[in-house]
């Protein structure tokens, strides 16, 4: 999970939408932009979508010496932690979307398919 609290600058957060278009990501006043990964879409069972996102560079030089700063801290669970869905977030009768793995597994299963995409 990523917590911003953003500014007006250009440039800055953009997210991949469903059509295929980068649309950058606006927070009026006081709003905190919230980014979620793979691992809660799991947990959540697909309630709450993980955002494939990029930082886009201002769009003129000039615009570059925003005073912007970001500091980014990972946290991971234990390598063997399960990853499986919340009871809650399965509707009865029914199964997880998502299979239970293990947070370790999870993990290297995304770096080797971005290095097979790329």
């Amino acid at each position: 999970m990523t917590i911003l609290a953003m500014t007006d600058a250009a440039g800055g957060l953009e997210v991949h939408m469903p059509d295929g278009a980068w649309t950058p990501v606006v927070a009026r006043p006081q709003e905190l932009v919230i980014n979620l990964g793979d691992m809660m879409a799991r947990w959540t069972n697909g309630r709450w979508a993980s955002t494939v996102h990029r930082v886009a560079n201002p769009p003129v030089i000039s615009l570059a010496e925003s005073r912007r700063q970001s500091i980014g801290y990972f946290m991971h669970p234990d390598y063997d932690a399960p990853i499986r869905c919340i009871s809650t977030c399965v509707i009865d009768g029914t199964t997880p979307h998502f299979p239970e793995i293990s947070a370790g597994m999870h993990i290297r299963n995304k770096i080797e398919q971005s290095h097979k995409a790329a």
